[in-house]
């Protein structure tokens, strides 16, 4: 047999006959393909009933789950029970074109070396009308990926730990051995509803911080002796005076000074940094030690308004190579009133300077303007006059604290998500 079209479904049975028929009405014959449905431990659909008119086909089998086990550990006992060359997956809200299993079936035939293929799709609404095509490659998805039965075993199946995003964490866990092919041809659609499992906070939060781990630490263990991880300073600039906001970086923001939000992120970031924050303030230096932060007292003429921030980050860094004896690899300007900052942000844009052999990285926002929020630099690059020619950027989904407004800015922000 040469492809198993394998559908998973939880309490989707709304959707569950326009993606069975879709799977169904491929244009190979009976006998080249098969469709097996794991039902998995449903609470709210008559599986039974659905699926009656589809029983008596050939190529058409139903997996009854025991107990809710979901997608991926689902997945992978469809996979093993499959009798097909090819595997490929099909959420049971989505549905295919009928040239679907056709075309990626062809591909990896004339691809053999390739682990699988991956085609485009069409988001579509909760009527099945289109709403935009989208790019496989730039917006992978976890289904429409027809892969190799046997290289998908051999590379290790799905992470059973992973009820969502199983897709993201096999494409992280293989790395460079995940390689797939894409074709720009929508033979998948992708239905966009109020349920979908991917909108949840569960699905946002736990599983992508879970994914981020696995990159990073992928990312370590082949950098680990990297000798630019050797002594990376991080230095929180926090003056103590501010006018349009009186006293900012002790402003309490959800129950905590805001200084507190940046030295939270850079001590749970995964590289090893000494941390410092630098001010001429004593109530800043204070709160600092207090969160466990080395402090440099910064002298009152690098405390001004007109004060340059690099002044201030290139007195630091020469205080503490003077202390330490030690001279700084890397050296992270973090912005004391960019309380959302993240440790997997710090942690993305370090890897991103090795990553691409860089001289600088700075964040910035969706629009790619710098939001200030952090600045990563070679050491050298702290002491030249101008920005470097080799420079990146990388997203952060931060706000800059100047004002009162700015505040209510992020709060609304939290509401909406």
């Amino acid at each position: 047999m040469l492809v198993s079209i394998i559908i998973t479904n939880y309490n989707y049975g709304k959707y569950l006959h326009r993606c069975i028929r879709s799977c169904l009405n491929q244009k190979l014959n009976a006998n080249e393909f098969e469709v097996i449905l794991v039902d998995d431990f449903s609470n709210k659909d008559n599986i039974d009933h659905i699926v009656n008119e589809y029983k008596s086909l050939p190529n058409f089998r139903l997996i009854k789950n025991k107990k809710n086990l979901g997608v991926a550990e689902s997945s992978n006992n469809a996979i093993k029970k499959a009798n097909g060359k090819y595997v490929v997956r099909v959420d049971s809200d989505d549905y295919v074109t009928n040239e679907f299993a056709n075309i990626l079936s062809y591909y990896l035939n004339e691809h053999p070396e390739k682990l699988g293929i991956a085609c485009d799709y069409f988001l579509v609404d909760d009527f099945g009308k289109k709403i935009s095509r989208v790019s496989s490659k730039k917006k992978p998805i976890s289904c429409g990926i027809m892969y190799n039965k046997k290289k998908l075993i051999k590379a290790g199946l799905y992470n059973k730990k992973f009820k969502h995003r199983e897709e993201e964490e096999l494409r992280a866990r293989l790395g460079e051995e995940y390689k797939i092919h894409h074709i720009n041809l929508p033979l998948y659609r992708y239905r966009m509803h109020n349920t979908n499992k991917t909108k949840s906070d569960d699905y946002v939060n736990k599983f992508r911080l879970r994914i981020n781990k696995i990159k990073k630490y992928k990312f370590l263990n082949k950098y680990k002796n990297h000798k630019l991880l050797k002594n990376i300073l991080i230095i929180i600039p926090a003056r103590g005076g501010s006018k349009r906001l009186k006293n900012k970086n002790l402003y309490i923001f959800k129950d905590k000074p805001m200084i507190y939000w940046a030295i939270n992120a850079a001590k749970k970031t995964i590289f090893k940094n000494n941390l410092y924050v630098s001010s001429e303030n004593k109530k800043i230096i204070e709160t600092s030690k207090k969160f466990g932060t080395k402090t440099i007292n910064r002298p009152i003429y690098l405390s001004k308004d007109n004060t340059f921030k690099i002044d201030v980050i290139r007195h630091a860094v020469e205080t503490i190579e003077k202390k330490t004896k030690k001279k700084a690899s890397l050296v992270i300007s973090l912005q004391a009133n960019s309380p959302e900052i993240q440790s997997t942000d710090i942690d993305e844009i370090i890897i991103h300077l090795i990553k691409f052999k860089l001289q600088e990285v700075i964040s910035v926002d969706k629009n790619n303007n710098s939001n200030a929020a952090v600045r990563l630099m070679l050491r050298k690059a702290v002491f030249q006059k101008s920005l470097s020619t080799y420079l990146g950027c990388v997203y952060t989904d931060t706000t800059d604290i100047h004002t009162l407004k700015d505040i209510q800015k992020i709060y609304k922000k939290n509401e909406n998500k």
